[in-house]
């Protein structure tokens, strides 16, 4: 909040030199300053409606597959924006094009924050289904930080212009490189503990709905040791930043048909036999189990179909050991079999242990896919 301070006064002390800079160059034209000002605070604003518009039909169906790590990303973009902004009276001269660019990554990042905080995150703290008492309690929250972050922001920006400007030999204003750096200081401690807080709240969140990394994580423990990691065990090896390739690299889920028919070790036409009463279809490309979700698919479908992908890979590494060219036909009727009967055990030890059975499919490619 006090960041949101600083960056609105240095935006008027920056829109302010560039349009009497301006109005001195255009004076004979018969513009004045304060015309000059509002002209550019306006078409500042451009820039972030496009903003907007491209990352909320876009880029929003990737919030729900990876909330941490696009919560801590979208809150550090809005900082760059900020700090951005607030370098901005150094160059009064490039007020607009600054502004502007500063307003756009702001505007995307805040849909980006906005949507997750009011979206997924609040569901992490609505535990008896109390979003509208949440949410109610996060805006009064926010409404004290901003009456507390007013004067304090207020008496930082005072401060750090008083280091930065000083009186040169002829009279006027000049920058102070030892004040400058006092005040990137000042700045810099603002914006790095703020992200700081925002990585450390990210690790805490625990979502017991199942996304792609999630769901093959469990999966693979139950294959391999029959059983189911609870909540926090998986939030834990989720963390923000942890890679996800990782974890799920060998079974990439929601791929296109396009790449699943061109990638496929198997005849295509076997591989929709093979899952034709099933709502996915599911194949070997070398080492890795490629996963095509039909749109009419449920959650269980795709619950099923990463067990299947599970069971597919353990069957063909233990299978690669004796036999080098395994029926790979064979392996994939097996691993279907076995996933159709464990399925329900899978569900129930998912319940037991806290979890939600609901899947968020995110950017996820679907096909209509009818035989």
């Amino acid at each position: 909040m006090k960041g949101k301070v600083l960056s609105s006064q240095a935006l008027l002390v920056a829109v302010s030199r560039s349009s009497v800079t301006a109005s001195t160059i255009v004076d004979g034209l018969g513009y004045s300053a304060s015309l000059a000002a509002a002209t550019q605070w306006v078409l500042k604003d451009a820039p972030g409606s496009v903003a907007t518009l491209a990352v909320g039909s876009r880029g929003g169906q990737a919030f729900d597959e990876d909330p941490k790590r696009w919560w801590v990303l979208s809150s550090a973009l809005e900082d760059m924006a900020r700090l951005l902004e607030i370098l901005l009276p150094l160059h009064p001269g490039w007020f607009l094009p600054g502004a502007a660019l500063a307003n756009c990554v702001r505007s995307g990042a805040l849909v980006g924050r906005q949507s997750l905080v009011n979206g997924t995150i609040l569901r992490h703290f609505a535990l008896r289904e109390n979003l509208g008492d949440i949410r109610a309690k996060l805006e009064a929250q926010g409404r004290i930080l901003a009456i507390a972050a007013l004067p304090i922001g207020i008496s930082l920006f005072r401060w750090t212009e008083g280091l930065t400007t000083v009186v040169d030999n002829q009279g006027g204003e000049a920058i102070s490189p030892a004040g400058l750096l006092a005040a990137g200081a000042v700045y810099g401690s603002i914006f790095l503990s703020h992200n700081w807080f925002c990585f450390k709240a990210a690790q805490a969140l625990k979502f017991t709905n199942l996304n792609a990394f999630r769901l093959t994580v469990l999966a693979r423990h139950f294959v391999a040791q029959n059983k189911v990691l609870g909540v926090g065990d998986v939030a834990a090896l989720e963390g923000v930043y942890s890679s996800r390739q990782e974890q799920t690299g060998q079974i990439r889920v929601g791929i296109n048909f396009k790449s699943f028919s061109d990638e496929s070790d198997l005849d295509l036409n076997e591989v929709l036999e093979i899952h034709n009463r099933e709502g996915y279809l599911l194949t070997l490309a070398g080492k890795t189990v490629l996963v095509c979700i039909k749109t009419e698919a449920e959650d269980s479908d795709v619950i099923q179909a990463v067990l299947q992908a599970q069971l597919l890979l353990s069957k063909s590494k233990s299978n690669a050991m004796t036999d080098p060219s395994p029926n790979k036909e064979e392996l994939m009727r097996e691993s279907l079999e076995e996933a159709t009967s464990a399925l329900e055990s899978f569900l129930e030890r998912l319940r037991q242990s806290g979890w939600s059975t609901q899947v968020v499919r995110g950017a996820w490619n679907t096909i209509h896919c009818k035989i």
